[in-house]
């Protein structure tokens, strides 16, 4: 019997959009895997959409509702920084359709926790991004802070980021929640240094992990690396 084949759910972090997955979104193809990456609201040409409330539950919604227009009950999901946060709470609530996960150098939050709770140390970081004309907004970053070099490709890259609704880092995840019943694979970017505890405590609490040899904007830089290793996953997940 031939083994299905999974679509891959790809989830975008802060600043970013579903666009920012067309280079590994083409790899995939090229290796067979179907692929889809919404954007959630408030970002990428979605942030016309946002508000003062949009946060991680905003976001879980917007994706558990991408499922319904997915073909298939065989969805591998795999979300990169911020982006692991939705998908991990999104695994956890429709076990019947996602089958594994993986997080790219990503957060991982327990139930009621937020990412400024697991990560105090980030919130006056971001608390520097914010206006005071744009409270409820952080703003994207210079291309320093996401460790990209100075080429005409981040410039373009950088043209596309838009402000993240603040809410995203405050709000929580649902409390109570079971973790996911799925497989587990954390992959982080050895060139960013931040997720490296992460990825230790990942696999303490039975993620299976690995590791690439990039930064931390590696679904941009090495989209070639990162659709090979989701290809590598999806072949051998039990």
């Amino acid at each position: 019997m031939a083994a299905r084949i999974p679509t891959i759910l790809l989830i975008h972090g802060s600043w970013l959009g579903g666009w920012c997955w067309r280079p590994v979104r083409d790899a995939l193809a090229r290796k067979g895997l179907a692929s889809s990456a919404p954007t959630l609201t408030g970002l990428g040409d979605r942030a016309h959409l946002g508000g003062p409330a949009t946060g991680l539950q905003a976001h879980v919604a917007d994706v558990v509702e991408h499922l319904h227009f997915l073909d298939g009950d065989d969805v591998v999901i795999v979300g990169h920084s911020y982006g692991s946060a939705v998908a991990a709470e999104v695994a956890a609530l429709r076990p019947d359709l996602v089958r594994l996960q993986i997080a790219l150098d990503g957060f991982t939050l327990a139930p009621g926790q937020s990412v400024f709770g697991r990560h105090p140390e980030l919130e006056p970081l971001f608390a520097a991004l914010i206006s005071a004309d744009a409270p409820d907004l952080v703003q994207p970053p210079d291309s320093a802070f996401l460790g990209l070099p100075d080429t005409a490709d981040t410039a373009r890259l950088m043209a596309r980021l838009r402000p993240t609704p603040a809410c995203v880092n405050r709000e929580a995840r649902r409390p109570g929640q079971e973790p996911a019943a799925c497989e587990r694979h954390y992959v982080r970017f050895t060139g960013f240094p931040f997720f490296e505890e992460t990825a230790r405590l990942a696999a303490e609490a039975g993620w299976r992990t690995s590791a690439i040899d990039a930064g931390h904007m590696a679904i941009v830089t090495h989209a070639e690396a990162i659709a090979d290793r989701i290809a590598a996953i999806v072949a051998g997940r039990a």
